[in-house]
């Protein structure tokens, strides 16, 4: 969507550059994704580093001596810090955090330290799988969206950082939920594309083909769209909503798996969050106007699980 909605927006209409452009896009954002998990490891090897500094004091307290070593012990961090395929990442990214400023992580962390849901989850004696992966999740949710230093962070590794960390965010939430207690060193992480069930089309070819044919078929998509909108003046629409139903009418005309109301549901949900307050209403209905035109004119054929009406 961000890719058609540039392509659109620009002067130069180069679909192969373009069309590369996107690839590079989602391994960007695949890196973002290793720099979230990266990050937090970072994070607790700062916590234990912190903890033998005090232990070395010269005049060290009780607490320095006996210090709480529930988050250094989180089992998920830790699980991650010894993990091949993360330190294999790592080193494919060029992620090395000795090459920034401690203060950024140190920054991080006192403020974590005053997290009310931080506090609470130190304030128990034993690590659980769930409980330690629960507090990630939570801060992740609750505080890292609207953490300015870590968003111009990430922008100043790469330009392309910005505009990717919110889902960078949803990714790494959605890692750690879906996580089993068993992970450990040689568990891989999730691949930045996953091959769809068997006669599906994979997902990096997915996603050329809907960009590509997406925008190959946008003047037939007009057309469509002026002769069958009512109540609305198809100039004023939101450049967003028109790449919306495009993409949707590509999902229903060329992608023959996937089910009509599975469709229409994702670019509901879409707009909801890209486009205007009206567009949810406005996409759902053309959207649903669209797929029985289209079926009616031969255009939209499905198999297989593309079937299912549920």
């Amino acid at each position: 969507m961000q890719e058609i909605y540039a392509y659109r927006q620009s002067n130069e209409h180069d679909l192969a550059k373009a069309e590369r452009h996107l690839l590079q896009s989602v391994d960007m954002l695949y890196a973002l994704f290793v720099y979230q998990l990266s990050f937090w490891v970072e994070v607790k090897r700062f916590a234990e580093r912190r903890i033998e500094e005090n232990r070395n004091k010269l005049l060290p307290t009780k607490e320095d001596l006996n210090p709480n070593l529930k988050f250094v012990n989180n089992l998920v961090l830790n699980a991650l810090d010894n993990n091949n395929h993360l330190i294999r990442l790592e080193q494919t990214y060029k992620i090395n955090w000795a090459d920034h400023r401690e203060d950024f992580i140190r920054s991080f962390y006192n403020r974590m330290l005053e997290f009310p849901e931080y506090k609470e989850y130190m304030s128990k004696e034993t690590n659980d799988f769930e409980g330690d992966r629960r507090l990630l999740m939570t801060i992740i949710d609750k505080y890292m969206p609207e953490d300015s230093l870590l968003y111009d962070f990430y922008s100043d590794r790469d330009l392309a950082f910005n505009s990717d960390y919110q889902l960078a965010l949803y990714l790494t939430w959605k890692f750690l939920n879906d996580l089993p207690a068993s992970f450990n060193e040689n568990s891989m992480l999730p691949p930045a594309y996953k091959t769809q069930n068997e006669g599906d089309e994979d997902d990096k070819a997915f996603v050329v083909k809907l960009f590509e044919k997406t925008l190959l078929h946008a003047d037939e998509y007009v057309d469509l769209v002026k002769d069958n909108i009512s109540n609305w003046d198809y100039d004023r629409l939101a450049l967003m909503d028109r790449i919306l139903i495009f993409m949707a009418m590509t999902e229903f005309c060329e992608f023959h798996f996937i089910p009509v109301k599975v469709t229409i549901n994702e670019y509901i949900e879409i707009s909801k969050y890209y486009s205007t307050p009206d567009s949810r209403r406005f996409v759902n209905g053309m959207l649903d106007r669209m797929a029985i035109l289209l079926k009616e004119k031969g255009k939209l054929v499905k198999t297989g699980i593309g079937l299912i009406d549920k």
